[in-house]
Order: C-alpha cells, then structure tokens, then sequence
C-alpha cells in the first residue's frame, strides 16, 4: 500500500457523498435522543449523550445549504474528534471506508459553490463512489455560526 494512501470513511448528507479520515471518527451511532438548545445557530440541532458524555450535535447541511428533509429513524450520527473538539454531525448514510490516494485530491474549483468551498480541504472523484467532498473539519468548528459557542 502506498504512502500517499489515507482511509476515510464516507458518508452520504443529501445525495452527495463527503469523506473524512478515519482518525478523526471516533464513533458511528444511530440518531440519539436529541436536546435543544435555546437561541443557538439553526446548524445546531441541539445536544446528545453518549454514556455519559455530552456532545453538540452539527447538521452539515445547513452549512452546505443542502436539502433539510426531516430526520428520521434512519440518520445516524457521526462523532467527530478534531484538535480535542467532539461533536457529532448528522447524516443520511455511511457509505464505506476506503483508502484514497491523497495525491490525487483535488483543490476545490472556482465553478463549484462557494458554500461547499469554505468547508472542504478538496474533491475525491472515485471511480464506484463519483466524487466525494472531504470535509475540512478545522474550518467547520471554527465557522462563525458555531465558534461563538463553547464545544
């Protein structure tokens, strides 16, 4: 196996597929019981607890303005851990976990749309799979709808 090669796991959030490396998953569960939290950003569905740990709990599709179907019995949650911060995201479906060959991740283009620009590190166009955003998790957390909130 290559160097240059990094697992990801994929998922699905409204019909388009987005990776992110396996290191920072730390858990895949099905949709908690969730909290909400009075005057929050909408991208702050509210908070869970996952044995005894309370994590904010993120919904992507609000930062990607992507369709905002109902959740249902069917999401899961993604628990994420990124420079120290967790938290989970919402999403329709796990798709895989597979190795991607980072030289071949390509930088955002300036045709794509510049809600999806701001909070991708590149593109992925995998021959099964069609193209897979990889999320920039660093530029999630550190989003002004969210920052001023305390992870």
């Amino acid at each position: 196996m290559p160097n240059s090669d990094e697992r990801y796991s994929i998922f699905g959030i409204s019909e388009q597929n987005f990776g992110v490396e396996v290191k920072y998953v730390k858990e895949i569960l099905p949709l908690p019981k969730i909290t909400a939290l009075p005057n929050v950003h909408k991208s702050i569905l509210g908070v869970f607890n996952l044995r005894g740990q309370i994590y904010s709990l993120l919904d992507l599709r609000v930062f990607l303005r992507l369709d905002r179907p109902p959740l249902n019995e069917r999401n899961l949650v993604v628990v994420l851990e990124y420079e120290g911060v967790c938290f989970g995201t919402v999403v329709d479906k796990v798709l895989d976990v597979t190795y991607l060959d980072s030289t071949k991740i390509q930088i955002p283009r300036r045709d794509m749309s510049s809600q999806y620009i701001q909070y991708l590190s590149g593109y992925y166009e995998h021959k099964k799979s069609g193209v897979i955003y990889i999320l920039d998790l660093g530029a999630i957390i550190d989003a002004r709808e969210i920052r001023q909130y305390r992870f």
